[in-house]
Order: structure tokens, then sequence, then C-alpha cells
């Protein structure tokens, strides 16, 4: 599929009980966590499309929970995007070619778009889409799954405990996926304000499993522990599990003003999920700087031409 790097069945890539990930596996982790970082990069380069600055350039640094959690998603499994993450869409086999034109603000019919569902100016109608796809793949008794992912202030959201109280009553297959850091759109969050519950500030995974289903805690810098966290999620919904919480707090570079941040005390290196992976591929004996640079080309090649495109797009006449 275009856009996977190097794709290999679970089954191969996880051992029985999800302790050990075969170095192919680690190395496309790797991979398309770099293709992540290059797309964000490039969208913070652009000036005045309207859906690069929002979507794209705030998620730099949130590689490794977006690749963790969807790297192994099935082409009928559906994907709801965090308002300011968008990249999962790029790891579950989206082309560059159609990312690169929804930044141009340019509708594309290729790909997975059928599968994601985009954010919406409000959580509740995204939420309220995310919960009736894993209710109608229940009613249908299919193994499909939906991952859902939101930051910490659609937590404080009247829609989400709705969403999650309906995903535990009907026990629904479906992942949420919490990306729990401060760097969130006033905006946006101003936007549902409406929607906001009476207890602000309330923990997501308290919330969980006050309605019985399990909430697991993960470090969203480490992309080993995300996809074996959500390897295990995904197939406990896939087997009428019902559903499951991820909570992650990963390492933003950028406010959604493309201000650069520094939401740690700890050096740039010690969270930055891909020299994090670097540092562990190389213990492995898996990384050699070669290697990266020809991921690098290879995938610059296909921005550039994807750009090229879009470009010449927007100039043509408008039928």
């Amino acid at each position: 599929m275009a856009g996977k790097v190097g794709r290999t069945t679970a089954a191969a890539a996880v051992s029985t009980g999800g302790s050990l990930i075969s170095d192919a596996k680690l190395k496309q982790l790797y991979a398309t966590m770099v293709q992540c970082r290059m797309l964000t990069e490039r969208a913070c380069r652009l000036r005045g499309q309207p859906r690069s600055d929002g979507l794209y350039a705030a998620s730099m640094g949130q590689e490794a929970i977006a690749t963790g959690c969807a790297i192994d998603l099935r082409p009928d499994d559906t994907i709801a995007l965090a308002p300011h993450n968008s990249i999962a869409s790029l790891v579950i086999g989206v082309p560059p070619a159609d990312i690169v034109a929804q930044m141009y603000a340019r509708r594309t019919a290729q790909g997975r778009s059928a599968n994601i569902i985009m954010p919406s100016p409000t959580q509740d109608t995204q939420l309220a889409l995310a919960t009736s796809v894993a209710l109608a793949n229940k009613r249908k008794k299919k193994s499909n799954v939906v991952v859902a992912f939101g930051d910490k202030a659609t937590t404080t959201l009247g829609c989400w405990h709705k969403a999650l109280e309906l995903a535990a009553n009907k026990s629904l297959p479906i992942i949420f996926v919490v990306e729990d850091n401060r760097w969130t759109d006033p905006a946006s969050f101003e936007a549902n304000a409406e929607e906001k519950d009476s207890t602000a500030g309330f923990d997501p995974g308290g919330k969980a499993r006050s309605y019985g289903f399990p909430t697991i805690t993960v470090d969203a810098n480490d992309v080993v522990a995300v996809y074996r966290v959500a390897y295990e999620s995904v197939e406990r919904a896939r087997q009428g599990g019902g559903p499951v919480l991820v909570e992650g707090k990963p390492y933003r570079l950028y406010s959604l003003t493309k201000r650069r941040v520094a939401n740690s005390a700890a050096p740039r290196g010690e969270r930055d999920p891909l020299t994090r992976m670097e540092r562990y591929l190389k213990t492995k004996r898996l990384f050699t700087p070669r290697w990266k640079n020809q991921l690098a080309h290879e995938f610059s090649q296909k921005l550039e031409a994807a750009l090229k495109a879009a470009q010449k797009a927007q100039r043509a006449p408008q039928q």
C-alpha cells in the first residue's frame, strides 16, 4: 500500500503476548516516524495554505503516538484524527500526494480517506461519528476497530463523557487515544465551550475506569511502548473485549501558532521520539546514518513531487 514502509503482518511483528517485536517492525516504526517528521517540517515551511498551519505543523513531536497506534490498522478500520494532529493519515497509508493536496484545500478521493474521520469544528460531531462507526461494526459482527485520537482539552467536554458511556454500555470496538499535552488551540477549546463537562479538568483515565474498561498510560515518546500497548488494545477490541483508553504525553516541538516550545526540563534528545528510537535501534545494530539518509532521500522525492503537483493544480483555472 502506498505510504506504508515495509509492511509486515501483526502476527509476524509481535510474538505471543506482545513481548517481542521483530527487527523488521522496529525499522518500519522508525521509518514511518521519519516520514511523519518530514511531512510536518515541510508543512511548517508552507505559507498561506489553510490546512498546513494547524493540522500538520503542530503535529511535530507526536510521531510515536500516531505511528504506534495506527501502523497495524487494517484497510477497513477507521481513525478519527485529533483537531491538530493529522499525521496518522500518512501512517495508515494515505499517499503523500493526497495529503499535500489537502493542505492546499483541494479534495481528493484517493487513498484511505473514506476510513478517516477528519477533525470537525466541534468534537461532539467527531466523537459521535467515531462511536457510530464502532456501533455499526459491532452490530454487523465485524472485527473492524475505530481508533479515536484526542487531546487533553477534549476530555473536559460533555461529548467525551457521552462517548465513553456509550462505548462502555455497548462494549464497542473502539480505542480512545488521548495525547495529553498542554499545547491546545485556545480557539478550538472556546468553540467547544458549551460542551465543557461540569467537572473541569477531570482525569480521563479515571472516567474510563469508572465505566469498567481499561485505561493504559504509556510514554508517548517511546514508539516501541506505544506499539505494544496499541497492538494489545486493538486485538482486544477485535475479539469483542470492548473499548480501551490509551493515555500518553507526547513531545510537542511547536505550539499551534508554530512557536517553538519546551514542555519539559529534559533535553530535547531525551524526549524527541525519533532520537530515542535511533538510540534503541543502534543498541540492536539496526541503525546506520546511511540508511536514515536513504529513507529521507526517498521520501523527500515523493514530497517534492506531491508539492509540485499541488502547486500546479492550484495555479490551474478552476472548472
